[in-house]
């Protein structure tokens, strides 16, 4: 039996290992059996194909779930997203409420903030669910309606560290070493590992990295054997403050658990590391990670995380005073710091401990929050607010010794991220941290006609820098604050749904002090009867979210929300018969286009299927580039733009009905062969993105209590 591990470190240095075997024809239990024990070792992409060829089979609500609850295990948000929405829209007998709390943390998790409120809601609201869903979902909305109060931080500012720090893998506990180098843990791999017996030394490993003169980490160093010990997996690197010890954990795994976990340190011998030492007085038959030093009533300590016996959640932080090499009993900070759930990656810096926890109310995932030592006890815990913070998981915050730079761990998607099984949330990154000294911001309201308007969507784009945007959702608030650096060219796009969107452009040149740029935005609601486009037999109506990629037919994160609204309409179509067809551009051999835009085609109809669509109402038709819709026919010279013009995934009605009504939002219509669509432009000139069209909102449920069944959870 093959064993696969994607490569994914989450809060400490742990990997999540995927062991798998070859899919073939086997029977329905055995299926079953399969997807369970794939889901106990990690493999979490292996369950999910075994548990849809079982669904595939019985049609089973439950199996859908437990591929939803897969997908949040692998931190693939936008995938459990759309699969708990399918859920939650097909349950007519009100039978997976539960899931409402699962659904509005993925949503959270992505900040749609104002969707995930109404999940929480309606769980809060229902007198037959479970307390401790409630009480989850109380802390959520807690952090939500919060939003207001968190710090913006305008002076920090968060990058993505450039060169070969970051990988596909994921990376953790980042910190600057007395010799000017950034330590971290890693496995250093861009794709998920194979254990055939082939694979060689897959175990996550300590690394140093030097940074260039232009700033980018371009070196990176394995440490010696005797830090990296064979057959172990090592992370949460630290060094004490006169930097001649480096702490570290060294663990082994168990399927996808932590078997053993201890913490070690080694003494500097000039240029290189001595051999380990056990730190005894903390280890034991538990796990302990994240280790680092700092100070309490006078006297040197070490604080770490670890679930021992007696602590209050999952994973307590603790410290243990040092006496040269001797260490004292281990000590809980109590519940003034920690919370029922997980509290980790702890930094000490001039009397603040700074952590992350999923426990608190927040912005999404773990966020990253900080309590001060009074001399005597810790005070209230706070959060550190925006750019620390995002929906995300972050984590690892370690300051340099200025105490204006620094750097952090998170899941956050950024430009030029690698993605793992085509999911940019899966894996943790290093992001550098640094404060500046001159304040630039942007500073926007947004209102209507009748004035101030709420949960408005503003994306801020760098038109210098290119990249992902700066995204925030307020929905409390029609308020919004954002960091600026000088010398760019900025887009600001506003959004909401049943509104014209608007946007703004402006600069930062030549600013040489603090400065604001405000902007009062007023937006334009759109006519209710705009929304609704009749859409006729044999139109062609192009689905322009239909990604793929290059030389693939594998259906992509981004294409399903388009998919899945396809579904919505068959489903309220119950006798439409529909042709799904994919074309290509005229690049690539006749030939070869014809057979790919078929694959292209099959794949999204199979997936319509799983959804619960018959087939016999999807006929597949790969047209290669025998429609091409511009100039760029063989032969001609074209932009990159123009022939993506031309790559684009249709349906049209063949049967059973004359027309359909489709919200125009959901859509682009027919396309012609001198316009490109806006969504179409998307891919390739972000700062022309228009409003997105916004998910199917399912009905707001009957109170109804949830039947007993198998749930995949964390």
């Amino acid at each position: 039996m093959k064993k696969i591990f994607y490569l994914i470190i989450t809060f400490n240095l742990a990997l999540i290992p995927l062991f798998g075997q070859p899919i073939k024809t086997v029977t329905y239990a055995t299926k079953l059996a399969t997807a369970d024990m794939s889901a106990q070792n990690g493999d979490y992409y292996n369950a999910i194909d075994w548990f849809t060829q079982a669904y595939d089979e019985s049609k089973d609500m439950n199996l859908q779930v437990a591929i939803a609850d897969l997908y949040v295990r692998a931190r693939d948000f936008k995938r459990a997203e759309l699969g708990y929405s399918r859920i939650l829209k097909r349950d007519k007998k009100k039978e997976y409420e539960d899931i409402r709390v699962a659904y509005g943390e993925v949503l959270k998790s992505q900040g749609k903030y104002a969707e995930a409120l109404e999940q929480f809601n309606l769980i809060l609201l229902n007198p037959e669910i479970d307390d401790s869903l409630k009480k989850a979902a109380e802390i959520s909305k807690l952090g939500i309606e919060s939003y207001e109060k968190y710090p913006q931080n305008l002076e920090v500012g968060i990058g993505f560290v450039k060169g070969k720090v970051n990988s596909g893998s994921a990376e953790s506990a980042p910190v600057l070493g007395p010799d000017g180098k950034l330590y971290f843990s890693s496995f250093n791999s861009r794709k998920e590992v194979i254990i055939d017996g082939k694979e060689g030394d897959f175990h996550a490993k300590i690394y140093s990295a030097t940074q260039n003169d232009k700033g980018d980490f371009d070196k990176t160093e394995k440490l010696n054997d005797l830090v990296n010990r064979a057959g172990f997996h090592h992370g949460g690197v630290a060094f004490s403050r006169d930097g001649r010890k480096m702490y570290f954990t060294r663990a082994k795994l168990l399927g996808n658990s932590i078997d053993e976990s201890d913490i070690f340190y080694v003494v500097s011998k000039g240029t290189s590391w001595g051999s380990p030492t056990s730190v005894d007085a903390l280890n034991g038959d538990f796990v302990n990670k994240h280790p680092f030093e700092g100070d309490l009533f006078g006297r040197q300590v070490i604080f770490f995380s670890s679930d021992r016996p007696g602590g209050i959640g999952g994973f307590d932080i603790y410290y243990s005073e040092i006496n040269g090499d001797t260490y004292g009993t281990p000590v809980n900070l109590g519940p003034t710091v920690n919370t029922s759930k997980d509290d980790i990656s702890p930094f000490y810096k001039d009397g603040a401990l700074y952590f992350s926890t999923d426990g608190k109310a927040g912005l999404g995932g773990y966020d990253i929050f900080y309590s001060e030592w009074t001399g005597s006890n810790w005070t209230e815990s706070s959060n550190m607010g925006f750019q620390y913070n995002s929906s995300y998981d972050d984590m690892f915050l370690r300051f340099n010794s200025d105490g204006r730079s620094g750097f952090l761990t998170s899941n956050r998607p950024s430009e030029g991220k690698p993605r793992m099984k085509g999911s940019e949330t899966c894996c943790d990154d290093v992001y550098m941290v640094g404060i500046r000294d001159m304040v630039v911001s942007l500073r926007v309201e947004v209102s209507d006609e009748n004035g101030r308007l709420d949960n408005v969507t503003v994306e801020l784009y760098d038109l210098t820098q290119g990249g992902y945007p700066d995204t925030k959702t307020n929905p409390s608030s029609n308020d919004f604050s954002f960091p600026l650096d000088v010398d760019r060219r900025f887009k600001a796009v506003i959004i909401k749904d049943g509104y014209y969107p608007d946007s703004i452009q402006f600069n930062t040149n030549g600013i040489i002090t603090d400065s604001m740029i405000f902007n009062n935005i007023v937006l334009r609601s759109k006519p209710p009867e705009l929304d609704v486009q009749i859409v006729k037999i044999n139109e062609a109506i192009r689905l322009n979210n239909i990604y793929y990629d290059l030389d693939k037919s594998d259906i992509l994160p981004e294409s399903e929300p388009d998919l899945s609204y396809l579904t919505d309409l068959m489903t309220k179509y119950p006798r439409m018969i529909i042709e799904l067809s994919s074309h290509t551009d005229a690049q690539g051999s006749d030939g070869y286009n014809e057979k790919l835009s078929q694959r292209r085609s099959e794949s999204a109809k199979q997936w319509l299927i799983r959804q619960g669509v018959e087939e016999q109402r999807i006929k597949a038709v790969g047209y290669g580039e025998t429609v091409i819709l511009n100039k760029c026919t063989n032969g001609v010279k074209c932009s990159d733009e123009e022939h993506m013009f031309n790559r684009r995934t249709e349906f049209k009605i063949i049967g059973g009905v004359e027309s359909i009504e489709m919200k125009k939002e959901g859509y682009d219509g027919e396309a012609t062969p001198t316009q490109p669509t806006s969504r179409n432009m998307q891919r390739t000139n972000p700062a022309a993105q228009q409003s997105q069209p916004a998910p199917a909102q399912a009905p707001k449920p009957a109170p109804a209590k949830p039947r007993e069944r198998k749930r995949i959870k964390n």
